[in-house]
């Protein structure tokens, strides 16, 4: 049996001679029941060696780990931290698909599009770059985590890890809400989905966020309410003024372009 899971990912918590997997004694590197190898804790090099030993692209486990998320990005990026690196998919290995899914998908909803030639081209090129405004999120997410829920004992990798997993979900619930776009294409339907978007999206960011920080940090409501409000605020705020500087750095660059 496994010690029960700490308040936060100390060097002890490793030290065990537990499988972080299954929970099962290890006498090797190498778990005999599950297979896992014996967990450390993560830092820079340890996220990008364990991506990069999981990296199968076409496999069961990237589906189904994705299809458990959704009810515990929390838990199950907590558990991930505190060693449970075989059980789930790696969190960059989520963020990859989806990313690529997403970039698919928006090359297919053409919202700005022109009938004038040089407007057309300049609007490619807005396009071409601010499909990438997505990946602004993660880092609004991390901010929120860092800040919200600093002293809990987890490191900056750890939080990244936490960000990962809640933007993967963040990635899907804007690829679900872009799929209409794909059928219906009336320039008026697709100017009414953009306004009513822009409420709704934000509102299921909030709660994809809150769901996820709830689950990791294990938040004791009557005590910690208060940090799940900072944490909603600093990500809204965040993903916000990130919106704006790259949004002021784009049309910079489009400016610069099209005089050059």
């Amino acid at each position: 049996m496994s010690s029960p899971d700490p308040v936060s990912p100390g060097n002890t918590h490793f030290d065990a001679p537990l499988c972080r997997n299954c929970g099962a004694k290890l006498a090797t590197r190498f778990c005999g029941e599950c297979g896992q190898k014996r967990a450390s804790r993560f830092g820079v090099r340890s996220v990008g060696e364990e991506a990069w030993q999981s990296w199968r692209w076409f496999e069961m486990s990237l589906l189904k780990g994705a299809l458990r998320l959704p009810r515990a990005p929390g838990t199950i990026a907590r558990e991930f931290v505190l060693g449970a690196r075989t059980r789930h998919v790696h969190p960059l290995k989520l963020l990859a698909a989806a990313i690529a899914v997403l970039l698919l998908v928006l090359g297919r909803a053409r919202y700005l599009e022109s009938a004038n030639q040089h407007v057309s081209q300049a609007m490619e090129l807005v396009r071409s770059y601010a499909n990438w405004s997505f990946s602004l999120g993660i880092v609004a997410i991390a901010l929120a985590s860092l800040l919200a829920f600093h002293g809990r004992g987890y490191n900056r990798v750890e939080h990244l890890v936490l960000a990962a997993y809640t933007h993967f979900l963040v990635i899907c619930a804007s690829i679900v809400n872009l799929l209409p776009t794909l059928v219906w294409r009336a320039p008026e339907f697709l100017q009414a989905h953009k306004r009513a978007a822009a409420t709704y999206m934000g509102i299921i960011e909030v709660a994809i966020v809150l769901l996820a920080f709830a689950q990791f940090f294990r938040v004791d409501w009557r005590r910690d309410a208060w940090r799940l409000t900072l944490a909603a605020a600093i990500f809204l705020v965040g993903k916000w003024a990130l919106m704006r500087l790259y949004a002021w750095l784009l049309v910079k660059f489009v400016l610069a372009h099209a005089t050059s």
